[in-house]
């Protein structure tokens, strides 16, 4: 149950990724159109003519509207769409050199008393 649930949810997350909030309008716009049409005729009829293309509602036309001046403007701007790098405009990267003094509290003193007695042994392998 959980694992479809997580791929369902992964489907519409790659389709989102996709399309963007057009996916979710073309949706709205198609359930909105089967829910209106099957009150007029059989549920059958009602999907031949929302994806028929023949009865498209204002939504579907707003969508296609922006689909295509979409389109339009990269066809048009298709050298700015291009990608160039800018060396000359990058701004230089300055790696500082650390100082020499280290401070008090980074450092630790170790004295022969604080060192272990023994090299501990590893555990025995499972062989």
């Amino acid at each position: 149950m959980i694992s479809r649930f997580c791929k369902t949810l992964l489907l519409l997350l790659c389709c989102w990724l996709l399309t963007g909030p057009q996916l979710l309008l073309q949706l709205g716009a198609w359930t909105w159109m089967v829910a209106s049409y099957s009150q007029e005729s059989t549920i059958e009829q009602a999907f031949k003519d929302t994806f028929g293309g023949e009865r498209p509602c204002d939504l579907c036309e707003i969508i296609t509207a922006v689909d295509r001046s979409d389109r339009d403007s990269t066809h048009t701007t298709g050298e700015s769409t291009k990608l160039t790098l800018m060396l000359e405009m990058a701004q230089p990267i300055i790696i500082g050199m650390p100082s020499t003094e280290l401070s008090m509290s980074s450092t630790r003193r170790r004295t022969p008393e604080s060192a272990l007695p023994t090299v501990p042994t590893p555990p025995p392998r499972l062989v």
